[in-house]
């Protein structure tokens, strides 16, 4: 085999080798994304479905809201229509920050710094929500009370002493249980990012 030959083939081989680093870089990129987007698919199914809930929640109490025939009921319907629209817009809209991060467009720090700030906001988020929840829970209890079954709860207080602290209790339970959830797939979601830096 002659000298030129011998270049000639090993100028192939470190071409198809590079052509293969990048098929596999490639790969690996498609597979992080893939794994990222299921991590953020975790969040953002029961945060839409949530989402869904509140904004039929406002619907039935703007339809029904000439049923709040007192001043502090309409202003305690007011309060639940504002929650429930603004606690889930501002949910969502933090989540698509966070789906919005660009695995393949960015540098590997560009990317991670993009997620980490998106999660910031989205657990922020989330902590806020778990405190006002308790406050909507009890805006929707006397506002549903009054649309559905005619009750002023302000007056009728002793027939709800059990209902409000066991309302409250099961939300706080549940609440802290989506919060771990959330963490955790946030968490495992920067993970994956991380792996990408190896």
């Amino acid at each position: 085999m002659e000298l030129e030959e011998m270049k000639s083939l090993w100028e192939d081989m470190s071409q198809k080798v590079d052509q293969q680093k990048i098929l596999t870089d490639q790969l690996i990129l498609d597979m992080t994304k893939e794994r990222f987007d299921t991590k953020m698919r975790s969040i953002s199914i029961p945060e839409s479905i949530t989402a869904l809930i509140c904004f039929a929640a406002v619907i039935y109490i703007i339809s029904n809201f000439n049923s709040l025939d007192i001043w502090y009921l309409q202003l305690t319907g007011i309060f639940a229509i504002i929650a429930c629209l603004v606690l889930p817009v501002l949910s969502l809209k933090s989540i698509q920050k966070m789906k919005s991060v660009h695995i393949s467009k960015s540098t590997f720090k560009e990317t991670v710094a993009a997620y980490a700030k998106g999660k910031a906001k989205f657990m922020q988020i989330q902590k806020t929500s778990f405190y006002a929840s308790f406050l909507v829970l009890i805006a929707l209890v006397i506002v549903f009370g009054k649309i559905m079954k005619g009750i002023d709860v302000f007056t009728m207080t002793e027939k709800l002493n059990w209902l409000v602290p066991s309302g409250i209790g099961v939300l706080f339970i549940f609440s802290q249980w989506v919060l771990k959830k959330y963490k955790k797939a946030t968490d495992s979601a920067n993970n994956i990012l991380k792996e990408l830096e190896e």
